[in-house]
């Protein structure tokens, strides 16, 4: 089943097929999402920037989601999920799970806020879109600083994702849109470990060295 050797080459597979245009800004979703992002950032040389949204674990099943918080704090459910979980619940998850959303932007980020996009097309990265509610997530997040588009890009991707993806993006490419259940990310990457946090700083640092990291503006997000 794996496809790709690993996170970056699947990055630069997707460069090989996909056109973005010259206004593009890459938002990659941590961490998974940040090798797939900085291939593309480097093989169009357009600037890269962390998305900083993370996924809301199910009890029973960390691996899988059942929705997505961002940074400021907004919940996104997957409706699938309604009346499994107490709200007493999705708010106890919600708030543990925020308090890393913010501990992520402050390193991945060093705690700064996000340009204003108008102008800009918001490229959403991740190493692959699954339920697609942290997409969807990082999407809403995204508009209120006014990008002229929104656009969702994975290597891989469920079809009946991809078209849940169409209704909050302008457009959704997936390199490979699988059919096959269950469906599970790591299974088309022969390397697929947690990255750590110096990892994507490796990353992000490689980026701002070639003046591709997109500039941070001070100030706390609303």
């Amino acid at each position: 089943m794996a496809i790709f050797k690993d996170r970056l080459e699947a990055g630069y597979r997707l460069a090989e097929r996909l056109k973005l245009p010259s206004n593009s800004v890459i938002f990659a979703i941590p961490r998974g999402g940040v090798p797939v992002g900085y291939a593309l950032s480097k093989a169009f040389k357009v600037p890269f920037d962390i998305v900083v949204v993370r996924k809301l674990p199910i009890p029973w099943n960390p691996e899988a989601g059942f929705g997505a918080i961002t940074l400021d704090g907004r919940v996104v459910l997957n409706p699938e999920f309604e009346g499994y979980l107490s709200p007493k619940t999705v708010e106890e998850i919600a708030r543990v799970v925020h308090q890393e959303v913010l501990r992520r932007n402050e390193v991945y980020r060093g705690g700064k806020g996000y340009r204003d996009l108008k102008g800009k097309v918001a490229v959403v990265v991740d190493d692959g879109f699954a339920s697609g509610y942290t997409a969807i997530a990082a999407a809403n997040f995204l508009k209120k600083f006014s990008p002229d588009a929104v656009v969702a890009v994975a290597p891989v991707c469920p079809v009946h994702t991809k078209e849940l993806l169409e209704d909050h993006f302008d457009q959704v490419y997936c390199l490979v849109e699988s059919r096959e259940l269950p469906f599970a990310v790591a299974s088309f990457y022969y390397d697929f470990h947690d990255l750590s946090d110096q990892e994507v700083l490796n990353f992000v640092e490689d980026l701002r060295k070639e003046g591709l990291f997109f500039p941070e503006v001070e100030g706390e997000n609303s």
